[in-house]
């Protein structure tokens, strides 16, 4: 995936990449109105509710469509200008890019951007990274339980540009898994309740490392870098870690829910051997 991609996809509003000469032919793809150039995305569709390839609509379209959206192309201008000047075309200008989904074209994303003379910013998304995201990761309501609406808060900050709020929500869940694990292993442990509450958190994650995922307790610095987030670092730090942060929360959350389903695999397939074996002796 392209950092431009990127931006797009995973990052929220008021984010940014860097953006020099060398990226000049991802901008000419991306931001020109040539038909020549197909921008695609893959992204996940709220509408189909699965993963999809979106591909950009020209200018054109637009106003076929009747959007009315202001969009800033460079026009061709007969002999191709030198790269330093073509460049400069697309420099301290705002685009709107619409894309649709190449499953149903009646499902689109647009995005707002500014290109500044170094950066690309995301000042706009519809739908946005908050939807999208919740949509996607519906399936973690099920390990998450009530617990499942601070994930939700935590999304809807990022995607505004608050990244300490956003962190708050993520260590919440931490916790959260930690301690709801340790309330149902804890007459397993050889060590007392106030002991283990008096722990240090990573001690807790190491005390519980047979019972967590094991991405947790080979991470549990995890918790230390939220918990400097929200104490010691700056918003744009936050915002910059976030998506990283976000894939670790999904991994922890993924092997959570393999759990479950090989639990409840092995006691269907148990079940069957079971009853299978008492119906089989019955008529020999």
């Amino acid at each position: 995936m392209s950092k431009f991609e990127e931006l797009l996809v995973n990052k929220g509003l008021y984010d940014s990449i860097d953006v020099s000469i060398e990226d000049l032919d991802e901008l000419e793809k991306m931001l020109s109105n040539s038909g020549y150039y197909d921008y695609n995305i893959d992204c996940f569709c709220i509408k189909c509710n699965e993963k999809r390839i979106f591909k950009e609509v020209r200018k054109q379209t637009y106003e076929e469509r009747g959007f009315g959206i202001r969009i800033d192309y460079s026009e061709g201008r007969g002999k191709t200008p030198k790269k330093e000047v073509r460049f400069q075309e697309y420099l301290n200008k705002r685009y709107c890019l619409f894309f649709q989904c190449t499953r149903d074209n009646e499902h689109s994303i647009l995005f707002d951007l500014l290109v500044t003379n170094d950066k690309m910013i995301k000042i706009g998304q519809y739908p946005s990274f908050a939807d999208i995201s919740i949509r996607e990761n519906m399936k973690y309501k099920s390990v998450l339980g009530e617990k499942f609406v601070e994930y939700k808060k935590s999304l809807g900050l990022f995607s505004h540009g608050i990244g300490i709020g956003s962190f708050v929500y993520l260590r919440r869940i931490i916790e959260n898994l930690v301690l709801e694990k340790y309330s149902k292993v804890k007459d397993m442990l050889e060590i007392s309740s106030e002991d283990f509450m008096h722990s240090d958190f990573k001690e807790k994650i190491e005390i519980l490392k047979d019972y967590l995922p094991k991405v947790l307790v080979e991470n549990k610095n995890l918790y230390s870098i939220v918990s400097k987030g929200i104490h010691e670092l700056s918003e744009e730090e936050c915002i910059s870690m976030y998506p990283y942060l976000k894939i670790g929360i999904e991994l922890i959350l993924d092997d959570i829910i393999a759990e479950k389903e090989r639990a409840e695999k092995e006691k269907l397939f148990a079940q069957f051997v079971a009853n299978k074996t008492g119906e089989l002796r019955k008529n020999i």
